[in-house]
């Protein structure tokens, strides 16, 4: 490694040297180690010829940077390569970890004898997957699960191929592991999204495992409430009544206004599937109130960006369908549509075919085929199984209507792409 090393790891993680101050005294804190850095320092760190941090600063910048000291640049005696640290060798430290798959489920770590033909994979490697993680939320709402699903898969492919064949310190590893159990929960949600319930499941139960076996509750949450939306979409109501409940004991201790926010969502669709609509009301009413405290939640995990005002009218909107005020929907659906922003193409199309048939079950057919064609256009190009299997029912829906706009509408549909093969409607 070449003296300027540390700084060339630096950079690749994210950090200016301002950031990066900042970061070292968070992490002394994690830690329990009392040591900090100033920026005349670390430009000392990062020259030619290098001082030696002192020891407490040693561990931060390893912990830190996911990079063995004498990796950075420094010049490390023998004893400091080979010495304990924290009652735990160097060696074993820099041990190489083996994540286990079995069955699909990701069980553990085994830990290997120490292997120097690995690539080294540090904190700058971790940022590049976090970024990849990151980009496939603007896939998924812009493209739909079927693209997303194979972007999400290359990226879980680099991951566990890091975990075992990398060579990484302790904590690089957990935030693999983490990366890993964060990709499985969005496949869960991608799978299902793309008509995959099946595969949805297994995604979602390897996530749950991965959050109980890093200590990461708010996965957990987030596994949870994917299992209770497959289990409504599956016709099992009691199963999605329990996992929404065990999602709300966590986020009640772990969570903040938006993590409640949506796990209240999920549960007053649960229990709208199992009937309790006066539960699901309540669950409703506590979403809202969690939603309004959630200007402030400087800390919400990413997968609860979608949810606000939006998803609290849609869930109230579907509250109304299921207690047959099919004509209170439509407003709220309305609303919905109104507040979603330019990146969430995939929602819009999909709410549109939402109230497009609303509006039919409530009679209102000219609306419900400017609705119908609308989300048919938006949706051109877009591989989202839900979408699909919605317009194919309002265009069934539509084809029972002998109107002239109804045929129209017919027309315009067909020439969009949707089957509109006259059906029986239940």
């Amino acid at each position: 490694m070449t003296a300027r090393s540390l700084a060339e790891q630096r950079k690749a993680a994210g950090y200016t040297q301002e950031t990066f101050v900042a970061a070292f005294l968070d992490m002394a804190q994690r830690l329990d180690v009392r040591a900090a850095v100033s920026i005349r320092q670390l430009r000392r760190w990062e020259s030619a010829s290098p001082p030696l941090p002192h020891p407490g600063q040693q561990d931060v910048l390893e912990a830190l940077l996911g990079v063995p000291l004498a990796e950075l640049g420094f010049a490390v005696p023998p004893e400091r390569a080979s010495g304990p640290m924290k009652g735990r060798s160097r060696e074993d430290e820099l041990q190489r970890r083996r994540f286990v798959l079995d069955a699909g489920a990701l069980l553990g770590a085994s830990v290997l004898p120490p292997a120097r033909t690995g690539r080294r994979i540090g904190v700058a490697d971790v940022q590049i997957i976090r970024s990849k993680v990151a980009d496939l939320y603007t896939i998924d709402h812009s493209q739909g699960g079927r693209v997303a699903r194979q972007a999400a898969k290359r990226t879980l492919q680099s991951v566990e191929r890091s975990m075992v064949e990398g060579i990484y310190v302790e904590g690089v590893g957990r935030d693999l592991h983490s990366l890993a159990g964060t990709l499985h929960s969005h496949l869960g949600w991608i799978e299902f999204d793309a008509g995959r319930p099946a595969a949805a499941r297994a995604a979602c139960n390897e996530a749950l495992t991965a959050a109980r076996l890093v200590g990461d509750p708010l996965m957990e949450v987030r596994a949870l409430d994917s299992l209770s939306l497959l289990a409504v979409e599956q016709k099992r109501p009691w199963e999605a009544v329990a996992t929404s409940m065990a999602a709300e004991d966590l986020a009640q201790v772990r969570g903040g206004p938006k993590v409640k926010s949506v796990v209240a969502l999920r549960q007053a669709r649960a229990l709208s599937s199992a009937g309790d609509h006066a539960g699901a009301r309540r669950a409703l009413s506590r979403a809202l109130t969690w939603h309004d405290r959630s200007d402030r939640d400087a800390d919400a995990p990413p997968w609860t960006a979608f949810a606000g005002q939006v998803e609290v009218d849609y869930a109230t909107a579907a509250w109304h369908v299921g207690t047959g005020h099919i004509a209170h929907a439509v407003p709220f659906l309305r609303s919905a549509i109104e507040q979603l922003g330019p990146t969430y193409t995939r929602n819009a199309a999909l709410y549109r075919a939402r109230l497009a048939e609303v509006l039919m079950r409530a009679g209102d057919v000219e609306e419900a085929c400017e609705e119908a064609v609308a989300s048919a256009t938006a949706s051109k190009g877009m591989a989202s199984a839900r979408l699909a299997d919605r317009l194919r029912t309002v265009a069934s829906m539509v084809c029972q209507v002998d109107t002239a706009v109804a045929r129209d509408c017919v027309g315009e549909l067909r020439a969009l792409g949707v089957p509109t093969q006259k059906q029986r409607i239940a």
